[in-house]
């Protein structure tokens, strides 16, 4: 067998493989982008049905194969008849689709096809639907493009990994969906992808394995050509690395790796000639290592070659460098006469003559030898440019800090627009801190561990924007409505400014210092490091809801509110450090995506993100505010993000004194008595229990100008939007002059009904202004164009009232036009109520005025929050409407419950991940309905009837303050046996006897129970969907219906009943993740989970013993912190080789001796694996952890 050297040696043949090597360099850049491309052509598929159909995008299906939503017809390749039968057909007949679903899909799948029969809109011909399952159309989206490759060798490829170049290509140039990725136009007869899928046929079926040199640079010429093509913003980088490769690659330059040798060898071992084939199968490390010192001696005798050349490339150019420059010197100030007129010329004139000079030079060298006058000629030329852009820098920053100062003034309070302060005369430092995985967040926006918090508050920039003293990418900052977002974002915009000027060295001290009237100041070292945002060039404040519905790019924004105030742009203003500041991420849509997507659409998202593309850059930091619910749902990276919390101020007497203090100031009211209406104000909110009200920032001064003028009513939210409304229109009137501005009549009785009569006498006698305010608020909150759902024009306006209303409430302040401190490339400044909290509330007034029309309003709800991404913004709203309207309230309650409900349904059926992930919206919608049964128990609501079904507690209720503890107890009792999930923390002593009341009561309606730390618990009758146990005891599990399952460190008797059940009971689990698992009753379990679809094996002594138990139907396999050996990894691996489908297997912080370390090195050796990650690292000096993760590859 020796004389497979001299063919790997043979020049033809390591042009071959040099050919070979190309296709597996594109093949992997191209395999991410597939797989990105095939989820977003799926949820576009889902959009277009909504669309047409109406089915929601929550609602997925995996009862329906693939002949139940094919007709059978002979046209269809699939439906070849044996003696009158169909065979495809002849066990499942065709049906419709019993979620109205698959069908669609299936037709769906047609449109996109390339070859479909397009002279027939019926036909199914094009796809091959032998490849596919249907039933995987909505949990595996990679079943919908196998429907565009080739039956012959695909048909088990159930995963992107599991496809050669080959299918890579047939499913790029087939589905017409990634015409809008690719520069090329693919309806040509010869375009980028069949010129691509042409150089795969030649290499594979190359006669003997050999090609001539041509040949092979005609191939990586055609595969650069596709890469260059790809017009995925996401991909492009990876693109250009993968081009370079290439290029390497064509010149001899690439460094060539015994893994890069053995899985081309492997992609394209059954194109292999005979010999080496052999040698591959009986000596492949020999095989692999001689192709490797083959391909390094060439790369040495080309490195030779130029080093032997580098002394007369040199010299030739030192002979010419000087007459080159002698040149140019003499003729650079024509050159800069002319440059403006004439520059592109001059510089090509130039280029082309030194190319003149150097023609000679080696062509490999050229670039690194032309540096140093290239060099010095743009030191001549360039001077005008430096000089150009450094203005246009100097230019941005300067009118920035103008742009910022002219608008840093802010109104005291929403109920006297009129008087405007600098915020420094107001402001009072936040409270923030940090959220982390595995502190409670009443929110959803972290793990359900319960820690408390152990950091104090953040108290300075650099705490903000850093992590172990470096920046930070992204901050989210989120908080509730009214805790002062959009204020500290303010505060942070004006210090920016101020370590800018020229006396930036002063710190918060000398804003602060006239703040109270009592001679103190605020703590002067909350948020006063300058010198931290000295380090930005730039500060860019965007408030996102300038541009909801029309713009998903940030740095599109910005630099569209630049070029709008007639300033210069530059693109280097993305090289300096810069924070990109973003405002109410709550308040942003993601523009409308056509479908299919336009060739000139400006947008690369190709699906509806919940939040807008951000600059990913080391020297850039985003920093986001949004409310709770946004965030709730929003996957992070643990390195490259942050998020925190801001409840509110560090202290809130100090804001009750500072607003106290500038409207005494306006009136002439004595340091002595500023200091008594203080006091006065604190007792008032002690004795009347408004303290729960005061928390809240927006709130707290709305109190204080209310007690200030001697309107403070006792009550709820409800009654202080009321008596701001009503001061708001008195104080319209005082500017007018006027009584009144209503001249139409309205029922008193409905009036008196919702509002009272007592201090709303303002509200009472302009009724049909407020009415109309309310219309507009409803209207706007709930358009389905979502652009203008919280800016809008006049002419939205006047749709719902007169021109005259408009300018009654502009004079009111309800409505405004005041520009706002952020950029915003708007020329006309839009209108929009003072606060979203005030739009809020005249949206559930109008629902309360309206109740004749209850149902149209509740049929408009509905279909505009519809999923879990729209259902939370729905909080505030709803939150009044407990306070108004307890019968629309109370089907709102409803509403949302059974959204949240759809929503888990859907992911937990489709879903191998952390299931515990998906729970975090139902604790949002929790406390948003808990918070309105407190509202509207404040507001007299007494007969308030509202509907949960999901709830969460941890630890005791005594963690939660007494209003929510009551709140969330009675809630319980109302709908005790309608529960559908329940999550719980860690019992103490009276909460486990809680916990097994709510789950006797609930036994129908139970489907997921997620509880940790809970005592013992019998769970008898319950038929559950979902569990997830740790250190508990369960008895009488019924697994009938479950789907996912985790069981973590549970009790040896506990474990073993449940294993015992799943083996009797457990056949429809697809999930399954077992922590500490000790019993060894796992192995028969396993053999009977016979829809088992992913295991999970964290810290248990039992895991590789089970792989020979696993059923057919497994997927994937995961190992965490698992002590295994070399063997046991080996074992593992001829495990995964052995299925007959694609297996995806995980080795994650396993703990493996030192002796065993070159464990890598033996899977990078390995065939019919695809390796993803395979890394070690040492731990402790004594014992190592493996990081490996693989998926097989299935012969063609």
């Amino acid at each position: 067998m020796s004389d497979y050297k001299e063919i790997i040696r043979q020049p033809e043949t390591m042009n071959w493989f040099k050919a070979a090597m190309g296709i597996k360099i594109t093949r992997d850049c191209l395999l991410e982008f597939v797989k990105e491309i095939n989820q977003a052509c799926y949820d576009d598929i889902r959009k277009e049905i909504k669309h047409q159909h109406g089915v929601p995008e929550s609602i997925v299906c995996n009862q329906c194969v693939t002949p139940n939503v094919l007709p059978c017809d002979p046209a269809n390749i699939c439906c070849r008849r044996k003696r009158g039968k169909c065979a495809f057909h002849e066990i499942h007949m065709p049906r419709n689709c019993p979620n109205k679903l698959c069908n669609e899909i299936c037709k769906q799948i047609v449109i996109q096809h390339r070859f479909r029969w397009k002279q027939n809109s019926l036909s199914f011909q094009g796809p091959t639907w032998i490849n596919t399952d249907a039933s995987k159309w909505c949990s595996e989206p990679w079943h919908i493009f196998k429907c565009f490759v080739s039956k012959d060798g695909y048909k088990d490829a159930n995963q992107a990994e599991c496809t050669d170049f080959n299918g890579i290509m047939n499913i790029i140039y087939n589905c017409e969906y990634f015409k809008t990725y690719l520069q090329d136009d693919l309806t040509k007869q010869e375009n980028v992808c069949t010129k691509a899928r042409d150089v795969g046929r030649e290499v594979r079926h190359a006669p003997a394995m050999s090609m001539n040199s041509q040949d092979t640079d005609k191939a990586i010429d055609t595969l650069e050509a596709l890469l260059q093509s790809l017009t995925h913003v996401n991909h492009q980088v990876t693109a250009k690395t993968a081009v370079d490769k290439l290029k390497q690659l064509k010149s001899g330059t690439l460094a060539i790796t015994t893994e890069d040798v053995a899985t081309t060898f492997e992609l394209l071992k059954e194109n292999l000639s005979a010999k080496i084939k052999e040698t591959l199968e009986k000596e492949k490390d020999k095989l692999v290592n001689e192709m490797v010192d083959a391909f390094n001696e060439k790369l040495s005798k080309v490195l030779e070659t130029i080093q032997r050349k580098e002394d007369d490339v040199l010299k030739t150019v030192d002979g010419k460098r000087d007459d080159v420059l002698e040149t140019i010197d003499g003729k650079k100030y024509d050159v800069l006469e002319t440059i403006d007129g004439k520059r592109d010329d001059v510089l090509e004139t130039i280029d082309g003559k030194i190319n003149d000079v150097l023609e000679t030079i080696y062509d490999g060298k050229r670039d690194d030898v032309l540096e140093t006058i290239r060099r010095q000629k743009h030191e001549v030329l360039n001077n005008k440019d430096n000089a150009t852009m450094n203005r246009t820098l100097i230019e941005i920053q300067t009118w920035l800090i103008e742009h910022y100062r002219e608008r840093c003034v802010v109104p005291v309070s929403m109920l006297d627009p009129g008087i405007d302060v600098p915020l420094e005369r107001i402001y009072v430092p936040p409270s923030i801190h940090e959220l982390k995985r595995g502190r409670k967040d009443r929110h959803g926006g972290g793990e359900m561990d319960t820690t408390s918090r152990a950091e104090p508050d953040v108290s300075c920039y650099r705490e903000l924007l850093h992590r172990d003293g470096n920046p930070v990418n992204t901050i989210y900052i989120q908080g509730n409505p009214g805790c002062g977002k959009t204020t500290f974002s303010t505060k942070l915009v004006l210090d920016w400014c101020k370590a800018h000027s020229k006396n930036g060295a002063s710190t918060l001290e000398t804003l602060t210092g006239t703040a109270t009237t009592t001679g103190k100041t605020s703590n002067p070292t909350y948020f006063s490091d300058l010198d931290t945002l000295r380090d930005y060039t730039f500060l860019f404040f965007v408030s996102l809801r300038d541009y909801s519905g029309t713009m998903c790019n940030v740095s599109q924004m910005v630099e569209d509110a630049i070029k709008s105030n007639k300033l210069p742009w530059d693109d280097s203003v993305w090289e300096h450090k810069c924070i990109v500041l973003t405002d109410a991420a709550d308040e942003w849509y993601h523009p409308e995506i056509a479908f299919p997507l336009p060739r000139d659409s400006a947008c690369n998202c190709h699906t509806s993100p919940s939040m807008p593309q951000y600059l990913q850059r080391n020297n850039i930091s985003n920093i986001i505010t949004a409310r709770p619910w946004k965030l709730a749902n929003l996957i992070m990276s643990d390195t490259l993000t942050r998020l925190f919390e801001i409840s509110g101020v560090t202290n809130y007497t100090t804001l009750a004194e500072n607003v106290i203090t500038v409207l005494a100031e306006k009136d002439g009211i004595s340091k002595n008595d500023q200091q008594c209406k203080c006091i006065d104000f604190i007792e008032i909110i002690k004795a009347q229990s408004l303290g729960n009200l005061i928390t809240v920032p927006a709130v707290c001064v709305q109190l204080v100008h209310q007690f200030y003028v001697g309107r403070l009513v006792e009550g709820s939210l409800c009654s202080v939007y009321m008596n701001m409304l009503d001061m708001h229109i008195a104080k319209g009137l005082q500017k007018l002059q006027i009584e009144n501005f209503d001249t139409e009549e309205m029922c008193v009785n409905e009036i008196k009904q919702i509002i009272g009569t007592e201090s709303t006498e303002y509200l009472r006698d302009n009724w049909s202004l407020v009415h109309s305010a309310s219309a507009l608020a409803f209207k706007t909150l709930t358009d389905t164009s979502k652009e203008s759902s919280l800016v809008f024009a006049e002419n939205t306006i006047t749709n719902h009232m007169t021109k005259t209303k408009l300018d009654y409430l502009l004079q009111t302040g309800i409505i405004t036009k005041k520009k706002s401190l952020a950029l915003s490339s708007r020329k006309n400044v839009p209108y929009m109520f003072l606060h979203k909290t005030i739009q809020e509330f005249l949206a559930s007034l109008y629902i309360a005025m309206n109740q004749s029309d209850i149902e149209n309003i509740l049929s408009t709800i509905q279909s505009m929050y519809c999923d879990y991404k729209s259902i939370l913004d729905i909080g505030q709203l709803f939150i009044f409407t407990c306070g108004m309207c307890a019968p629309a309230a109370e089907r709102i309650s409803k509403h949302i419950t059974d959204v949240i409900t759809c929503d888990l349904e859907s992911k937990i059926s489709i879903s191998d991940r952390d299931t515990s992930i998906f729970f975090f919206p139902t604790i949002a919608a929790l406390n948003i309905i808990v918070d309105g049964f407190i509202e509207g128990l404040a507001n007299k609501q007494s007969c308030l009837q509202l509907t949960i079904s999901h709830i969460y507690f941890c630890t005791t209720f005594k963690e939660m303050n007494e209003k929510y503890q009551y709140a969330l107890n009675t809630l319980i009792d109302m709908n005790i046996s309608n529960i559908i999930s329940i999550l719980v923390h860690s019992c103490t002593e009276e909460s486990p006897h809680r916990l097994q009341e709510i789950i006797s009561q609930s036994r129908e309606t139970l489907s997921y129970l997620w509880h940790v730390n809970t005592g013992q618990l019998d769970l008898q009758g319950l038929k559950l969907k979902y569990l997830c146990s740790g250190y508990t005891d369960i008895s009488n599990l019924d697994c009938t219906f479950m789907r996912a399952c985790d069981i973590t460190f549970l009790s040896r008797l506990s474990e073993d009943h449940i294993l015992q059940s799943m083996s009797v009971t457990g056949k429809n689990i697809r999930s399954l993740h077992l922590a500490g698992a000790t019993s060894t009753g796992l192995c028969a379990a396993l053999a009977n989970l016979t829809s088992l679809h992913s295991l999970t094996l964290f810290s248990t002594g039992l895991a590789v013993s089970q792989l020979s138990h696993l059923p057919e139907s497994i997927r994937k396999v995961v190992y965490r912190r698992i002590r295994v050996s070399a063997q046991d990894v080996k074992s593992m691996v001829e495990w995964s080789k052995s299925r007959d489908a694609c297996v995806c297997c995980e080795l994650s912080n396993c703990y493996i001796s030192d002796n065993e370390t070159d464990i890598c090195h033996w899977m990078k050796q390995q065939d019919g694996i695809y390796i993803t990650q395979c890394k070690f690292e040492q731990e402790y000096g004594c014992r190592g952890k493996i990081f490996i993760s693989w998926s097989t590859i299935l012969s063609k």
